[in-house]
């Protein structure tokens, strides 16, 4: 039941605002919010049906009409070209409420209905509060929506707007999914009114036609109005803390910004479980001059910075890159297309700049029957002859791995898509294809036209060049519009610097540093567990440790808690096991708590080299905890249970006897410069 009483007539005292907001009626279920009585918006937060429409196009719990500054008319309804299509909203062609499938976007089988509206103050800003709920045709309550718009006075710079909305699943889980291939539509979407000399820009420029699956961190669409012969417009920015952040957009001549996510992917949202979607709204005269500043000026505001201050394109007359050609194949750029193309017995690179951390964007298309890839942090082999390091995979074969993480001439697969069909069917035969790729320290994530694809941790290299591969037998392929953003880079910090300075011994067993090498033992008839102890963790980290174990048993503790160390065994939390004889080596066990997590079984002669030096790396971000032991995954864990801080401690195992031995023990840590892609400082996190 629709409680409008609560709503009808709430003013906010001008002693509070700069501005006088008012939320009053305005006709059958709607609001209309004012400042100083001009038109902001109307909530439209009962049914509309405009006539001359079937009532299956009946909508409600949207925006229309968004006002600009002189109060013309920004947004449409009922649109004759799509006529469900309504002014400021959010809603998805394809979701799934449990099994069954209903239509968001075209109002098939959910609606959105308003519980409650309100307004209230924060700071000098009037905030509409709508309570919502996602109804099937039957009655049952899907999920739960808490939408916020958050409007700021208006000045001389424009009116900025904040939108955030908050969706809580029901008693089954929601799936959220754009439209099909190859638009995927589908999320925070304003329809524009008609209006003349229309132009749509984003931070990458203006747009000529339509497009679909393309990221960008703003757009604008700015026109003249009939009504006043001025131009006007409204520049939408996505909150850069949203998933996949730029998301993909849908951008339309006739007038529409989408915010498209996730695209062609998909988002399964457990019951109970919420997510929240943001994004800003800056209204303002005149064309979008001045966007990317009110962008900047919106990442400053959130204490973020500027990631793509630095962006360059790639491939250009205007590229300063001196690139190089390592193979047969011919490579030929023309007016910022490269073209790749041959039929030789290997592999062939054109190798272009070094790399550390960064954002890489650009389009790819591929002829079919062809193989190639994006090399990235890698190396010129030795005799000059190929490149070796990780390279994104481009792959028209049956098999679409286009996106997956190969590690040439090194390791082999390292993320292949063969349990990723979703991944596997995002690149588009025969068109131009949008690869998005970011390394940010050990964290390396690739999108293919805004499906995620390569979610992966991996700190065996932290720079190198930049390729683009065209593989050995027949392959064509070409690149445009490549660009590439510098995000600073990580290095190696040591820890055990060969004196036991920032270490303390905590239990049994002894440490001791022999030839620079730290040493523990441990007896047969000693129960009680040692631990060597570094307090200064960070709650983040990848850590990488050099170790040999002649005998016994021993690990790495992280995110752990001290206790008694009379108390066997003096430590609850997170051990990366370290055993060269049991074959557990790599494995995830949590002392004082589950037990093993993940136990590690395969091929142990290929992963641990016993009375060699081993290499260890542990990766903790948030819920996730990668290991790899010598270039090998042993673990990946997304765990919400686990601790998230806590010390890091080296393991004598009590009752045994036993030795381990630390050559180094290093923290990757990111310079002064380095950052997000979301402009997050990543000294910050």
């Amino acid at each position: 039941m629709l409680r409008t009483m609560a709503i009808a007539c709430c003013l906010v005292p001008t002693s509070v605002l700069t501005a006088e907001f008012t939320l009053e009626p305005h006709g059958e279920g709607r609001s209309i919010l004012r400042e100083n009585g001009t038109p902001v918006l109307v909530y439209n937060h009962g049914d509309q049906l405009e006539s001359g429409f079937d009532a299956d196009r009946t909508r409600s719990c949207y925006v229309h009409p968004l006002y600009g500054l002189d109060g013309e008319m920004l947004t449409d309804d009922f649109p004759p070209d799509h006529p469900h299509h309504r002014g400021a909203s959010m809603m998805w062609p394809r979701v799934s409420v449990g099994t069954k499938p209903v239509d968001h976007w075209h109002i098939e089988g959910i609606r959105t209905r308003n519980e409650e509206l309100s307004l209230r103050v924060v700071g000098d800003a009037a905030v509409l509060d709508a309570e919502n709920v996602w109804m099937l045709e039957d009655g049952t309550i899907a999920a739960r929506e808490q939408t916020q718009w958050t409007v700021r006075p208006a000045d001389q710079g424009g009116r900025i707007i904040d939108v955030e909305s908050t969706i809580t699943a029901g008693d089954e889980p929601i799936t959220l999914r754009g439209a099909a291939q190859p638009k995927g539509y589908g999320g925070h979407v304003i329809r524009f009114s008609p209006r003349t000399d229309q132009v749509i820009t984003t931070d990458l420029g203006v747009v000529e036609g339509d497009r679909d699956r393309l990221p960008y961190r703003w757009a604008d669409c700015s026109a003249t109005s009939g009504d006043s012969g001025t131009m006007s417009g409204l520049t939408l920015m996505p909150h850069p803390d949203g998933r996949d952040y730029p998301p993909s957009w849908q951008l339309r001549r006739f007038g529409m910004l989408g915010i498209a996510w996730p695209g062609l992917g998909r988002h399964v949202l457990p019951a109970g479980d919420s997510i929240t979607l943001a994004y800003r709204a800056w209204i303002h005269r005149g064309d979008s001059d001045g966007s990317q500043a009110a962008w900047a000026d919106w990442m400053r505001e959130l204490g973020r910075s500027n990631p793509i201050a630095a962006r360059r394109r790639l491939l250009h007359d205007d590229d300063p890159t001196t690139w190089r050609r390592v193979g047969t194949a011919n490579f030929e750029r023309n007016d910022g297309i490269l073209h790749g193309w041959g039929n030789e017995p290997r592999n062939s690179f054109y190798v272009g700049p070094e790399v550390a951390d960064f954002e890489l964007e650009m389009e790819f298309k591929p002829e079919p029957g062809s193989n190639s890839g994006i090399q990235i942090r890698s190396r010129i082999t030795p005799d000059g002859q190929a490149v070796r390091g990780y390279q994104v995979e481009i792959d028209t074969s049956e098999r679409a791995w286009t996106g997956g993480l190969y590690d040439e001439r090194r390791r082999g697969w390292l993320e292949s898509l063969a349990d990723d069909p979703i991944a596997r069917s995002a690149m588009l035969p025969d068109r131009w294809n949008h690869l998005r790729i970011v390394m940010e320290g050990p964290h390396l994530r690739t999108w293919v036209n805004g499906v995620p694809c390569v979610d992966s941790y991996d700190s065996m290299d932290m720079n190198g060049i930049l390729a683009f591969q065209v593989h050995g037998g027949g392959c064509d392929m070409q690149w445009r519009n490549v660009s590439l953003t510098p995000l600073g880079r990580h290095d190696w910090t040591p820890l055990f610097d060969g004196t036991l300075d920032g270490w303390r011994p905590h239990g049994g067993g002894d440490w001791t540093i022999e030839d620079g090498v730290l040493v523990g033992r441990q007896r047969a008839d000693d129960p009680e567990h040692g631990h060597l102890v570094f307090d200064a963790l960070p709650r983040d980290f990848t850590l990488r440790l050099r170790f040999k174990s002649p005998r016994g048993n021993s690990g790495v503790y992280f995110r752990a808690e001290r206790s008694d160390a009379s108390r066997t065994p003096g430590i609850a939390g997170f051990q990366a096991e370290i055993d060269g004889h049991s074959g557990m080596t790599g494995g995830l066990y949590e002392t004082g708590g589950r037990g093993w997590v993940i136990p590690v079984d395969g091929d142990f002669p290929d992963r641990y080299r016993s009375e060699q030096w081993n290499t260890m790396t542990i990766s903790a971000d948030g819920p996730r905890v990668v290991v790899h032991v010598n270039g090998s995954k042993t673990a990946d864990l997304v765990d919400a249970a686990g601790r998230r801080d806590g010390v890091l401690a080296l393991q004598l195992h009590g009752g045994e006897d036993m030795e381990v031995r630390f050559q180094s023990v290093e923290l990757l840590e990111p310079d002064v410069d380095a950052m997000r892609s979301n402009g997050r400082t990543a000294r910050d996190e």
